[in-house]
């Protein structure tokens, strides 16, 4: 029996063994490189939080805020206040604390009041307020005071006029300042520190610059200032009119160069004699012309009025200009009830009360018989010019100063006379 071959059994491979060995982590070749990176990450990270830690708290010391509420305190008549999200308004007739960012205040046809802007904590006193006058509807939009008492941020608000006429003060009598802007539908503007006047309607914003420095926002340009003493608008196409002088002449045509009835008109009351008027040139200048002759013993009156329709609450100063000359007249001073003057000037106004008014001032030569004492005029030379300048209404009215002025007239009136009249101007600050 032959035996079978032996069969060599095949060689085991060792599966480790036969793996190309992998490329050892350059940081296990040198640890101590690595330990060194580990250890300035490390110290990187702890100057990080060393010093972040206090700035981040530090700025939050400084930029935190809380929301302030305000103060309203009608002052004539009753305003309304709506609270954030209501259509229901709550009527005002005494002071009201607490109120706070997107409420409204509007105010009705013969309705005021004073918005402060409280300090804060525990004091009573105001780092500014807003007057609102009749017709004005205003919202506060933010009105926000650093919640540290150390911090030195500003007392920032923000307030929407929709419409009326608003008058600001604010005040630095304390270590923080106001920031203040407000929003109307043409635009807004930043205010610093200071007293100012806005007078908005749907056409445009005019704001008036008293005190401080107002920067009037443009889209897409550049803020343009007003300076103190001056007053700018803004158009409803968002433009913004270069800045003028912020006293203001209410009247059109005031050195009667345009012709009679286009802006002025003629009038003369019923039953009465009338006399005539136009416009003529008289030593170099534009001027109205009053005249009557005719037989005397017959009252007549002739007269040129415009109609003004324009609100002046925002104004500290009301004042009429007016230069006058009188050649003649035959009725003693003015008349048996002081009312009939060769040239009279009056504004007819509605007071804050909601009254309406008159106020007027006369002019004559002729001496007043004794019988008849002449109040609420003047005594002028004849054939000279003469320039008047009315005491400051808003103070000689002062016990109901004027809210709206409605129409201005200038008129002649008694026997015969022939006077003359120039440079008309209303004017306001």
């Amino acid at each position: 029996m032959t035996a079978e071959p032996s069969v060599s059994p095949s060689p085991t491979v060792d599966e480790t063994s036969s793996v190309e060995s992998q490329p050892m982590p350059r940081w296990r070749e040198r640890p101590e490189r690595a330990a060194w990176v580990v250890l300035l990450l490390s110290f990187a990270f702890f100057l990080v939080l060393v010093t972040g830690i206090p700035l981040a708290v530090r700025n939050l010391y400084h930029s935190a805020a809380a929301r302030q509420s305000l103060q309203f305190e009608p002052t004539l008549g009753t305003g309304h206040l709506y609270l954030p999200n209501s259509d229901q308004g709550i009527a005002l007739t005494e002071r009201r604390e607490g109120i706070s960012e997107g409420s409204r205040l509007k105010m009705g046809p013969a309705t005021q009041g004073v918005l402060g802007l409280p300090v804060g904590g525990q004091s009573d006193e105001l780092m500014g307020t807003i007057l609102l006058y009749p017709n004005t509807t205003l919202e506060i939009v933010l009105s926000r005071r650093p919640y540290f008492a150390g911090s030195k941020e500003p007392y920032t608000l923000r307030i929407r006029v929709q419409e009326g006429q608003v008058r600001l003060f604010t005040r630095s009598g304390f270590d923080r300042p106001v920031e203040v802007q407000i929003e109307t539908p043409q635009g807004e503007a930043q205010l610093e520190e200071g007293n100012y006047a806005f007078f908005v309607n749907p056409e445009s914003s005019e704001i008036v610059v008293k005190q401080g420095v107002a920067r009037v926002l443009q889209p897409g340009g550049e803020p343009v200032e007003i300076q103190p003493g001056l007053r700018s608008w803004i158009q409803s196409d968002g433009s913004i009119m270069p800045a003028v002088a912020a006293v203001h002449n209410l009247l059109k045509d005031s050195a009667f160069t345009r012709p009679l009835g286009e802006v002025w008109e003629s009038y003369t009351p019923p039953y009465v004699t009338p006399g005539t008027v136009d416009f003529i040139e008289k030593d170099g200048r534009h001027a109205a012309r009053f005249l009557y002759r005719g037989p005397d013993q017959v009252h007549t009156e002739i007269g040129i009025r415009q109609d003004v329709n324009q609100d002046v609450h925002n104004y500290d100063s009301l004042v009429v200009k007016l230069d006058v000359n009188l050649i003649w007249q035959t009725l003693a001073g003015a008349g048996e009830q002081s009312s009939e003057f060769p040239l009279r000037v009056e504004i007819t106004f509605t007071d804050i009360y909601g009254e309406e008014r008159k106020w007027g001032h006369g002019f004559y030569n002729m001496e007043p018989l004794e019988e008849y004492p002449l109040v609420g005029g003047e005594q002028v030379p004849l054939f000279n010019w003469h320039s008047y300048e009315s005491e400051n209404l808003m103070e000689l009215l002062d016990a109901t100063p004027p809210a709206h002025i409605e129409s201005i007239r200038l008129y002649a009136s008694g026997w015969n006379y022939r006077s003359f009249a120039s440079d008309l101007e209303l004017i306001v600050e």
